[in-house]
């Protein structure tokens, strides 16, 4: 088991963060070689960065050429650049590969006079390799003629005519090409940005490069997956560059991006001679009459998680109905109080004495699942949760109730009249608790709370890093992607999209999943990265075995052992 701050993940960088790093970096390596550089000197340390990038780009492509099992030769590979830098990484790509033998056409949209600095050097190199380059206009005679020609000639089309340094509308002649491309049907690789796409204003034009996959050169940037954009950019895929590390820690914008590579080194160790309770003891409250399969879905993810005794907190009404369900959970009855049958099979105040006698040896607790916005079952979450001394996962009717902290009237779903002093109110209860928690809302939830998010997903993370920070709670918005917002002001951004999650139940079982990993003794932040991180991969497994259309949460759950077997064997 690792902190995050002992990984090392890759920082999420802004447009303008990336082309700063560049011009930076170029500067830094000059000046370890002579004090003072040339804009010689400056422009081959650029070229050995170009160098490293076309090598890249070069592995990647060579790792998607198939071979014709009839002819045992490969079709020819189509590279289309620019006269800039990312036309200079596509001459590299088209260097080695005829080094490679493998046959490939370069069509620039730039004359060889329109090549400077890095790109000349490109250049020269590819020329000096036996390459040539071939004229654009080329393929919009061909087009007129045999529209598919492309799908017919060649087997892949690697985009490098623009990369991140497009801005606006494309010119005529860069948008014909893009659309003679898109009706291609042939797969394509962009390099650091689709033709099309404006990465400073994060804006997808309507005439756009439609990517298979994107190589991303360096670091991660947020515009590849993200609503607004990533379906232009298709998978990402990022390169590494050797930059000077202390350059780069001039532009870490503390976004970090996560993927379920990091699994393993997150997962805590078992404790292969401790009783149940060494392994962790989850103590959950959940459920009401309406909504008792709120609490088995957490429940059951929580004993499917690692922890060594799980015991659930619900209303005598649904107790039986979820024992029928679930043998392993201890129950903890809670009074219905029956005469009062208005309020029956809800948490209410009178509850509290019970579960605070309960919960005092659990090792972290969850709380919210199908409660209910039942105005006497808010009041008793709102008396409780600041009584609460263990971890604590807050999500679903938890956070609904901290919404109505100033309503009369329990009002589900509804934001208060003044939404500045909802938020204050909220920001000031939540930085009360005294205990680590961690909050798991979704779009409305987080509104009900916060306000709406920013209208742009680029907004959305420095958002997050100030609710966390004022807090002092980590927040995990739930989502595509899923962000979780640290109070030390990192924020960690998990790449998933997969609509067969998008169900009801499916936060639920997250937070069955982040509370075991509480209680087996995760840090907060941990606990909600790597229960995000185990979640989506327990729900891509799911996916490919039922269909988007037909899983559900339960099954998510019945697979939660794949998602931690496979990277702890």
């Amino acid at each position: 088991m690792r902190s995050l701050q002992s990984l090392n993940l890759q920082p999420v960088l802004s447009t303008e963060s990336m082309r700063n790093l560049d011009a930076a970096s170029k500067e830094f390596l000059a000046k370890k070689t002579t004090s003072e550089p040339s804009e010689k000197d400056v422009i081959q340390n650029g070229y050995t960065l170009m160098q490293e990038a076309g090598l890249a780009l070069f592995k990647f492509v060579q790792s998607k050429i198939v071979e014709d099992p009839i002819s045992h030769c490969t079709k020819s590979v189509a590279i289309f650049i620019g006269g800039g830098n990312n036309g200079g990484d596509g001459l590299v790509l088209a260097k080695h590969l005829l080094q490679a033998g493998i046959h490939c056409t370069v069509f620039s949209l730039a004359p060889e006079s329109k090549f400077k600095n890095e790109a000349k050097l490109a250049l020269d190199d590819f020329q000096q390799a036996g390459g040539a380059l071939t004229d654009f206009k080329t393929i919009t005679e061909k087009a007129k003629q045999a529209p598919l020609f492309l799908h017919e000639d060649f087997q892949l089309i690697v985009d490098c005519m623009l990369g991140n340094g497009a801005k606006g509308e494309l010119r005529p002649e860069f948008a014909e090409i893009v659309r003679i491309i898109n009706e291609s049907e042939t797969p394509v690789i962009a390099a650091d940005a689709p033709t099309g796409y404006d990465s400073a204003t994060h804006v997808r034009n309507n005439i756009c490069i439609q990517a298979n996959e994107t190589m991303l050169f360096g670091f991660p940037r947020l515009d590849a997956y993200v609503k607004e954009s990533c379906s232009a950019f298709g998978k990402a895929v990022v390169a590494q560059l050797n930059y000077p590390s202390e350059v780069i820690q001039q532009f870490d914008e503390k976004n970090y991006l996560v993927t379920e590579d990091y699994i393993s080194q997150l997962l805590p160790k078992r404790n292969e001679w401790g009783d149940k309770r060494n392994q962790g003891t989850a103590f959950i409250i959940a459920g009401s009459k309406d909504m008792p399969g709120a609490a088995a879905l957490c429940t059951e993810a929580a004993l499917r998680s690692g922890a060594g005794l799980v015991t659930l907190a619900t209303t005598e009404a649904i107790t039986p109905i979820i024992q029928a369900k679930l043998s392993e959970p201890v129950f903890c009855s809670l009074d219905d109080f029956g005469k009062d049958t208005m309020h029956r099979g809800t948490l209410r105040q009178e509850n509290i004495s019970t579960l605070l006698d309960r919960v005092k040896h659990a090792s972290a607790i969850a709380i919210g699942p199908g409660l209910s916005t039942n105005l006497v079952t808010v009041r008793a979450i709102l008396e409780l949760l600041p009584q609460l001394k263990a971890p604590t996962v807050i999500d679903a009717d938890a956070l609904n109730a901290i919404a109505m902290l100033d309503d009369a009237e329990p009002r589900c779903g509804m934001v208060f009249h003044d939404e500045k002093a909802t938020v204050q109110a909220v920001t000031e209860y939540l930085r009360n608790l005294q205990q680590p928690a961690i909050l798991t809302p979704h779009v409305r939830e987080f509104a009900r709370l916060f306000g709406a998010l920013p209208n742009s997903s680029f907004a959305i993370p420095s958002r997050l890093r100030e609710i966390a920070t004022s807090t002092n709670k980590v927040i995990l918005l739930k989502g595509a992607p899923t962000y979780i917002a640290a109070p030390d002001g990192n924020v960690y951004i998990i790449p998933v999209a997969n609509s067969g999650m998008a169900k009801g139940g499916s936060g639920d079982v997250l937070s069955g999943i982040i509370v075991a990993l509480l209680a087996q003794g995760l840090a907060t932040p941990e606990a909600a990265v790597l229960g995000a991180l185990l979640h989506q991969k327990a729900g891509h497994i799911t996916r490919e075995e039922l269909g988007a259309f037909s899983m559900l949460p339960s099954d998510v759950i019945k697979n939660l052992h794949k998602a931690f077997v496979q990277n702890n064997e």
